[in-house]
């Protein structure tokens, strides 16, 4: 935490954090562990393939944003789809770190929609149990009909899981299932939502995680009128 709070001193001595947010031509800004937080500029690549890289920058700070394609939509992080991705790296001459949305273990985060109604499940449950995957103590709330779990909401996030992970619901033949999306410590999303002109608009936020687990958070994030091009 000492190395986190120190670094962090830095960056908002030598980054633009200290303005509010307000939306320049272009824009890329954001709150940076609750702190106002705006780039120095920002530019947008498209690769053969259509994915598209958003890259940041600060005096200090890089920011990346990767989704697999440049459409409109909302990309998700933290899966194992490492399409999708975000970085933050901090690099001075005596300090540098880089943080990103890798697949870790920790309490779930996002889940998925039920992959397998299941059978036999008679009620809704406010707390039900779960199995597999690579943590314990994931529970959910179930709606159930007929016999088949059609929705769950997490009510405990448990610990140890992994993105990626098959999830049983137990209650009924113990055959409900549902996946493990992202978790705590690695998760967030990218949205596109107008592109015009080649240049990109959207929002984003994530948190992503070094590789002694400390994490750092951007929230309400917006790049604005983001053009193609290389610095």
């Amino acid at each position: 935490m000492g190395k986190f709070i120190s670094f962090l001193a830095l960056s908002m001595l030598f980054s633009s954090c200290q303005e509010d947010i307000q939306t320049n031509t272009p824009a890329f800004q954001a709150n940076f562990n609750n702190e106002s937080w705006r780039a120095n500029d920002a530019r947008v690549s498209i690769d053969a393939d259509g994915a598209m890289t958003i890259t940041a920058f600060t005096q200090f700070e890089t920011v990346t944003l990767k989704t697999s394609a440049s459409n409109l939509g909302t990309y998700i992080l933290g899966t194992s789809d490492v399409r999708n991705f975000a970085s933050y790296d901090f690099n001075t001459p005596d300090f540098s770190n880089h943080y990103d949305s890798r697949v870790y273990s920790g309490p779930a985060y996002k889940i998925s929609s039920i992959i397998d109604q299941g059978t036999g499940y008679i009620d809704n449950a406010t707390g039900a149990q779960t199995i597999g995957g690579s943590g314990s103590g994931l529970r959910v709330a179930t709606t159930t009909n007929i016999g088949n779990v059609n929705s769950i909401t997490v009510v405990s996030r448990g610990t140890g899981y992994r993105a990626g992970d098959l999830i049983t619901i137990v209650g009924g033949n113990n055959d409900a299932t549902f996946q493990v999306v992202n978790v705590q410590q690695s998760n967030g999303e990218v949205t596109i939502t107008e592109v015009l002109d080649g240049r990109y608009t959207g929002k984003f936020k994530f948190n992503v995680v070094d590789e002694e687990g400390e994490v750092v958070t951007f929230s309400e994030g917006v790049f604005y009128k983001v053009p193609l091009g290389s610095f």
